[in-house]
């Protein structure tokens, strides 16, 4: 099978009475406009605009609604663990299967992206169309108090991540003082903001951590001083799913969607004091970052990690610096600072970095260039962690005293 890069192929097929069509586009990279038109972004199923894109392992993108039908119909897929893609027959398989199965599979941002540009999508997306990383500027549109009526004490949030699941945002931070996990997000039928805690371990006090995003269900959790990995399932609730032990005293964490000559696979970028490993999900060590080609540290305290759209590991050293090094141990470039803290990218790869001691977030290049301060102390207090939303341009930042604000592009 020939490697998957996030795109469809040609493929024309009547499956229970639809006109399945998919059509080849070239991978578009950060410095490339590619013109396409409404067939070439629409949903086999419905035959619309994709919404919200799900890529099946075939390389087939369904809409994440008219996915979640489909295997709902599929009376064996409890049974399989998993469903056939309507258009190839081939076999995806799902974890934990439980309702919002679609929910599980990856989000193609970049083919949301394309939407988002296409002139047939009119703004109906719910999404606003792409600006300029020079041109971006954000405006405060909600703020969300990250603490519980079950905390004992203040929150301490250190990081943030956000899912999608069943059109509405599960926002999941975690909460070091009162050592957990917890999710927030806006029950639409009840018209209410709904909440849950998942307790770790009590005697990490201080030491939560770190989340990254496995997929709309699934999230990885590191605990300073702390071995144990912890893979947690976000699902109307939150439950510890698997725990994976490394050996060290874990600081940063993310997720890499690495593709092999079969299927997509995913893999766990971890730090630890001066070094980096990347790990299977089932904790194998696939390899170890501690130094790069040229022997030598590059790295003393990387306590934030974030992976680019090329897979690359962009390390946030407490003290100086920030880095970005390939999986083959290769610095590509590094951005001198003072304590920089929580980090994400978009999908150009642009990178938004939170400062600690000068209180704002500022937006990178993909080659480390400076761009320009997009939050100041006038806007954001302790920031923390950093989480980017490509499709609805949307920027969330956690502040390390419990506030979690949500700001948009300002048209």
């Amino acid at each position: 099978m020939e490697e998957c890069h996030s795109f469809n192929k040609t493929d024309r097929k009547l499956q229970g009475g639809l006109d399945t069509t998919h059509v080849v586009m070239a991978e578009a990279g950060p410095k490339k406009t590619v013109e396409v038109d409404k067939d070439h972004l629409s949903c086999c199923i419905c035959l619309n605009l994709l919404s919200v894109p799900k890529l099946l392992q075939c390389c087939h993108t369904f809409c994440r609604k008219c996915l979640q039908k489909y295997i709902e119909k599929q009376e064996d897929a409890s049974h399989k663990k998993g469903f056939d893609c309507p258009v190839c027959r081939q076999f995806t398989a799902i974890p934990n299967p439980m309702a919002g199965w679609a929910d599980q599979i990856v989000t193609d941002f970049r083919i949301q992206a394309m939407i988002d540009d296409s002139p047939e999508s009119g703004g109906k997306q719910g999404v606003t169309s792409e600006v300029s990383a020079n041109d971006r500027e954000f405006i405060l549109v909600e703020v969300i108090n990250g603490k519980t009526s079950q905390d004992e004490k203040n929150p301490k949030v250190t990081d943030i991540v956000v899912l999608m699941q069943e059109d509405k945002d599960v926002i999941v931070i975690a909460d070091g003082n009162n050592c957990c996990v917890k999710a927030f997000w806006m029950e639409p039928y009840k018209d209410r903001e709904m909440s849950c805690r998942l307790i770790i371990n009590e005697m990490i006090k201080n030491s939560l951590g770190r989340i990254a995003k496995i997929n709309e269900t699934q999230i990885f959790l590191t605990a300073f001083h702390c071995q144990t990995l912890y893979i947690i399932t976000v699902n109307n609730g939150l439950s510890i799913h698997t725990t994976i032990d490394t050996g060290k005293f874990n600081l940063g964490n993310g997720v890499i969607s690495a593709k092999t000559p079969s299927i997509p696979e995913t893999r766990l970028a971890i730090g630890y004091s001066k070094g980096l490993s990347i790990m299977d999900m089932d904790g194998s060590v696939v390899r170890n970052m501690d130094i790069s080609n040229d022997g030598q540290n590059y790295t003393n305290d990387p306590w934030y990690l974030a992976i680019t759209p090329a897979c690359n590991i962009l390390v946030s050293d407490r003290n100086d610096c920030l880095l970005c090094v390939t999986q083959k141990r290769e610095v590509l470039w590094k951005y001198p600072t003072k304590t920089p803290a929580g980090l994400d990218c978009d999908v150009q790869g642009n990178i938004y970095l939170a400062i600690c001691d000068e209180n704002k977030v500022v937006l990178m290049s993909p080659d480390g260039e400076f761009i320009n301060d997009v939050l100041s102390a006038d806007n954001i207090k302790k920031p923390r962690g950093i989480w980017y939303d490509s499709v609805k341009k949307r920027l969330y930042v956690a502040e390390l005293d419990g506030l979690i604000k949500v700001f948009e592009h300002k048209q």
